[in-house]
């Protein structure tokens, strides 16, 4: 479990054993998750991980069953709920994946339609435009009808739209899906941009590489549970790590932080540990202990006397294949190593959509 930081004056959007149960399938469980004033946050996870269900709670389009949602508005960070959403989510500026628009209007009429919507003072509305444009590079085109448009153009729209009412953050779910390469480039200048004029940005994705061009930190979600919240700069010295993989025999009254210091005591001494990061963990699902280690074969020798020394009993020990973050990427989600999520996910996404279907019946 993430601690959630005491002071929490750069704290934007807060997450706090977020949950969301549909009869007996978890799509999201337990996320602890902070977003701070100016970052770009990854969301990162493969179809069906619960990154959709995620958003569409801090939308308050689904009730979490368990949890709160904190967000900061006005200065002051607030807890969502059905009394003040409309004034919390004010502060937000959603885009939920492609955006379709009417073919016949133009993104200036765009633009003035979702200002007035989002309660920007009227008066007002024209000058905001007008910055809008300026930001984003629309003025060749914000008078044609958008029926002529590429698919970039219609998600730079789209992006437009979301913050004509100003907000502090803004939300991107899946925005470069279905998009060409050169849609995906402009849509990744997009979301820099946004940070560049001091946005707070979520931005969710299954797609490694787009989140990665441009997050100052990533949040990995498998199966509705967060399995990793760290910067790019971490994950990926993770990933230039090897890791051990070890399973023990444990009495049920050993407490696995106890267990963690005890095993980080021993260890630190030998040569080859990366002592820089988290590097001594406890995976819950797969119930094995991890170490983060240079790989070399002596010094795995080294760390299998050492705990052997020490009277751990142990069930298994291994060294799965090491990688670059993509690797690292897909052992988290799939620590059983088989990399073809396609059926885990469908499956994940058939649960989901039958629950849904028997909640609004």
């Amino acid at each position: 479990m993430m601690k959630l930081s005491k002071m929490n004056n750069d704290v934007m959007i807060r997450f706090s054993n977020l949950t969301k149960k549909f009869k007996d399938f978890y799509a999201v469980s337990n996320i602890d998750l902070e977003i701070r004033k100016g970052e770009i946050v990854g969301f990162l996870g493969p179809n069906g991980a619960g990154k959709s269900t995620t958003m569409k709670m801090l939308a308050y389009l689904l009730k979490p069953s368990e949890g709160e949602i904190w967000i900061r508005s006005n200065g002051e960070l607030k807890k969502l709920s059905s009394h003040n959403k409309d004034y919390l989510l004010d502060n937000i500026g959603f885009l939920i994946e492609n955006p379709t628009f009417y073919g016949n209007v133009t993104p200036r009429l765009v633009l003035k339609y979702f200002a007035k919507l989002k309660g920007y003072p009227r008066k007002q509305v024209n000058k905001r435009v007008e910055e809008v444009i300026a930001i984003f590079g629309m003025s060749d085109w914000i008078d044609k009808k958008i029926k002529t448009f590429s698919k970039g153009m219609r998600q730079k729209i789209g992006v437009a739209s979301a913050i004509m009412h100003d907000p502090d953050i803004v939300v991107l779910d899946e925005p470069s899906t279905g998009l060409d390469p050169q849609a995906r480039r402009e849509v990744r200048d997009l979301i820099l941009k946004l940070k560049k004029i001091g946005k707070t940005i979520f931005l969710s994705s299954h797609l490694l590489y787009e989140v990665s061009e441009v997050a100052d930190r990533v949040a990995i979600i498998n199966n509705g549970k967060l399995i990793a919240f760290d910067t790019l700069d971490n994950l990926e010295a993770k990933a230039k790590k090897s890791i051990i993989h070890f399973e023990l025999i444990r009495q049920p009254e050993e407490n696995i932080e106890n267990m963690l210091k005890n095993i980080e005591e021993i260890v630190t001494p030998l040569t080859g540990i990366s002592t820089e990061l988290n590097w001594v963990d406890y995976n819950e699902d797969s119930k094995v202990f991890q170490i983060f280690f240079n790989g070399h074969p002596e010094n795995q020798l080294n760390i299998l006397e050492t705990l052997l020394k020490n009277r751990y009993k142990i069930i298994e020990f291994s060294v799965p294949k090491a990688g670059l973050l993509e690797n690292l990427f897909l052992e988290m989600v799939n620590p059983e190593g088989n990399h073809d999520f396609n059926n885990n996910s469908q499956n994940n996404l058939n649960n989901l959509e039958k629950e849904l279907i028997m909640e609004v019946q």
